[in-house]
């Protein structure tokens, strides 16, 4: 094809006159038809329309919309058109490889594209950042128009040239030029990304702000990527990691939405049971690290707790404890303060767990993971005020060291000046005071 595809001026008037002529034979009322005015205006500025597709891309669809249009079809003509759409729009995805799709989908098998539906295509091409968020919005009416107002289905809704003409406009410019929007972050980059086994923090560091500001939908995409990434347990740690620490970049960008899909998620690995207890822990992992604890349910809370009241307490009574436990300390610090309030059945455990450690052995106390235990017990709440106080109250201060006595004295002087006591628990506070001789 050329610019000037065909005499248009020509086709007009022919195709007006098939059309008088077809109805007048068959006996049908010329106006079931658009009258010959509106098929002449559709043939006179489509050419403008069409001359903005690239030459390879007229291809049949837009040979048969072309023909449709001439005798009025319009309501068909769209349909064609809409084809074309969805045929470059899939040649576009697939060029990213069959792996990229298939991690796209989430899928195990290989993932091919006419499994979705037109809707799901313009979504996962705006999420590989093939057109921008207009093109997206102007594609996503022309498919409503495709399926409630063409031939695609039953409707008594009809097109006049004015909607045709506006129909293949759009169509022409957001989805048939060859022309790519270069904005957002491209997948390539992420992939390799976390592929690069040697990558660097500032690398990371600058693809997380990219994607922490470019549009919501993409960022969506690339959260779930990263977490099934993450949690499966199959894929070497580096990328493992990277995809971790990435997430970590652009965490207090995600969405609503992307938080609701990840739990889904998560249920579902839960309820595999056995077969997935290692993506289990790692889906626990990456919840922790972009700080979404709180949202998950009371089991689930109550387990990762639990664990890590545990490992705590190991480390604090295994070997080398000073050196072993800021971690374990710093790990379950965090967790407090996602998953505020703490449930109920974990909260005895975790005050005496900690004020255990802080407490230390008869060597002493791991002094880099003292910041985290006061900061833990000096922001308990009511029920845990309540475990903290009966638990010093069990203490025999003849058998405490000075600088164990010292540290009960801080939390008692703490929790003199706060607002949070009840009646009972500020006679025991009293009582504590005299007992570890707090003015």
């Amino acid at each position: 094809m050329t610019n000037q595809i065909i005499p248009f001026n020509d086709v007009a008037e022919r195709g007006t006159a098939v059309v008088d002529q077809l109805t007048s034979a068959l006996g049908l009322p010329r106006t079931l038809l658009p009258e010959n005015e509106e098929i002449t205006h559709a043939l006179q500025e489509l050419p403008r329309y069409l001359n903005r597709i690239p030459p390879q891309l007229r291809d049949q669809f837009i040979a048969k919309a072309v023909v449709a249009a001439s005798v009025g079809l319009f309501d068909g003509a769209i349909v064609y058109v809409w084809d074309a759409v969805i045929q470059q729009t899939r040649h576009k995805i697939e060029a990213f490889g069959t792996p990229m799709i298939k991690a796209v989908l989430n899928k195990e098998k290989d993932a091919t594209l006419s499994e979705l539906t037109d809707a799901q295509t313009l979504e996962l091409a705006y999420q590989l950042n093939l057109m921008d968020r207009q093109g997206f919005l102007f594609l996503s009416q022309c498919r409503e128009i495709r399926n409630q107002a063409s031939v695609a289905h039953p409707s008594d809704i009809e097109l006049d040239d004015t909607e045709f003409i506006n129909f293949v406009s759009r169509c022409a410019k957001y989805g048939l030029s060859d022309v790519e929007e270069q904005n957002g972050v491209s997948l390539q980059t992420v992939i390799g990304l976390i592929e690069n086994e040697s990558v660097g923090e500032e690398a990371i560091a600058e693809l997380g702000s990219q994607i922490a500001h470019t549009f919501e939908l993409q960022r969506d995409f690339y959260t779930s990527l990263l977490y099934s990434k993450y949690v499966n347990p199959s894929n070497p740690t580096s990328q493992r990691e990277n995809a971790l620490k990435l997430v970590m970049r652009f965490s207090t960008e995600i969405s609503d939405k992307s938080k609701s899909d990840l739990l889904s998620r998560h249920t579902e690995i839960l309820a595999k049971g056995d077969t997935e207890k290692k993506s289990a822990a790692n889906s626990r992992q990456f919840f922790s690290k972009i700080g979404m604890l709180n949202d998950l349910g009371n089991a689930e809370q109550v387990a990762i707790c639990t664990k890590a009241i545990e490992n705590l307490q190991n480390a604090h009574l295994g070997f080398n404890n000073f050196y072993t436990e800021p971690p374990f300390a710093e790990r379950l610090e965090e967790i407090s303060i996602q998953i505020s309030p703490l449930p109920a059945v974990v909260i005895g455990p975790f005050v005496k767990a900690v004020l255990q450690a802080y407490l230390g052995n008869a060597w002493g106390v791991s002094s880099q993971a003292m910041p985290f235990y006061s900061k833990m017990l000096n922001n308990l709440t009511p029920q845990g005020i309540e475990v903290l106080f009966n638990e010093l109250d069990r203490l025999n201060r003849g058998d405490l060291k000075d600088w164990k006595i010292e540290n009960v004295a801080m939390l008692l002087q703490h929790y003199n000046k706060s607002v949070l006591l009840n009646d009972s628990q500020k006679v025991l506070l009293m009582k504590l005071s005299k007992k570890f001789s707090i003015n």
